[in-house]
């Protein structure tokens, strides 16, 4: 008699109902994230783009929640998570797309028996407000507004001031920032720069990356003095020590806007909007972009980028970089 009660004691009761048994995993979300990477590279042949944009959302979920067992997160971890992100200043937009990039994620975990049901199908789905991205101007230009204006700047063999445009959209550096930059800032060994940050009274480290190593090196590289320096009119040769006025980048870059009858709200500001906008469209989260722009806090990033073009995950273009 205990013989059989032991024995029927180890029976499922689900295995007798004919149902599945629960699967039970160790595998954390940390642990799963790598082998779900491992495996779109190797089975799903995703974009590479979409791969990275998969380890943003797991690593979003991760830093909420914890690195908990994949079969203990919940639908009530997921709203959370939805909750804390929204309120960290992310868009509804882009919590949206990670969503959907996690969702998938579960669902192949589901598919690989690792767990039961996807968490995510309790769950509703972010809506974007349609009337809101109908209504925004965007502060930020395209690739091909770009792609046009650096193509006429060219063509005048205005190629200084190309130089410092590139040097603006390659960092998202503001006017004054890189008007100030001087050789002494550059780190060529290390491939970084130093900048000052008027607005924040900071200096800010920031890498060069290979598009902005071209455009140095397009510049006659000296020991000591700014960069971007000022030419004497008459005589066309550099004035000591010294910078172009901020006026001078502004008016000469309105009147390419001019020429080029591109839309008249873009200021040489636009084109800090569009080095954030290129790298949240590549899906880099927005901590990693607040703390190259510099920002005191990512609360700034949420409230003057349009972050709608982060839809476009997979862009084909080297990111932000804007030659053809």
């Amino acid at each position: 008699r205990i013989g059989i009660i032991e024995k029927v004691g180890r029976i499922d009761a689900g295995v007798i109902a004919g149902k599945k048994p629960e699967h039970k995993s160790n595998v954390t979300l940390e642990e799963f994230k790598e082998k779900y990477e491992q495996r779109c590279k190797q089975d799903l042949e995703l974009a590479k783009k979409t791969i990275e944009a998969n380890n943003h959302a797991f690593a979003s979920l991760i830093s909420i929640i914890g690195n908990k067992a994949l079969d203990k997160v919940t639908d009530e971890d997921i709203i959370f998570w939805k909750t804390e992100m929204l309120e960290k200043g992310y868009s509804r937009t882009t919590v949206g797309i990670y969503s959907r990039h996690l969702k998938a994620g579960f669902s192949r975990a589901v598919k690989w028996e690792m767990i039961n049901s996807n968490p995510f199908d309790k769950v509703e789905n972010i809506r974007q407000a349609p009337e809101r991205v109908a209504t925004k101007i965007s502060k930020a230009m395209t690739v091909e507004e770009v792609r046009t204006l650096l193509h006429a700047i060219d063509e005048m063999q205005d190629y200084d001031f190309g130089n410092y445009v590139r040097a603006l959209l390659y960092t998202g550096a503001r006017r004054n920032e890189i008007l100030m930059l001087r050789w002494e800032d550059i780190d060529w060994k290390n491939q970084k720069m130093r900048i000052y940050q008027e607005k924040t009274k900071k200096d800010l480290e920031i890498p060069i990356n290979s598009a902005l190593m071209k455009v140095f090196q397009k510049i006659e590289i000296k020991e000591s003095g700014f960069v971007f320096q000022s030419k004497s009119r008459s005589k066309g040769a550099f004035k000591k020590d010294q910078t172009w006025h901020k006026d001078y980048v502004s008016h000469r870059f309105t009147s390419y806007i001019e020429a080029l009858k591109l839309p008249g709200h873009y200021t040489l500001h636009s084109l800090r909007h569009t080095f954030t906008n290129r790298l949240l469209e590549q899906g880099v989260p927005r901590e990693f972009v607040h703390k190259l722009l510099g920002h005191s806090s990512e609360r700034t990033t949420a409230e003057h980028y349009d972050h709608t073009l982060a839809l476009h995950f997979r862009g084909q273009a080297e990111l932000v970089t804007f030659e053809e």
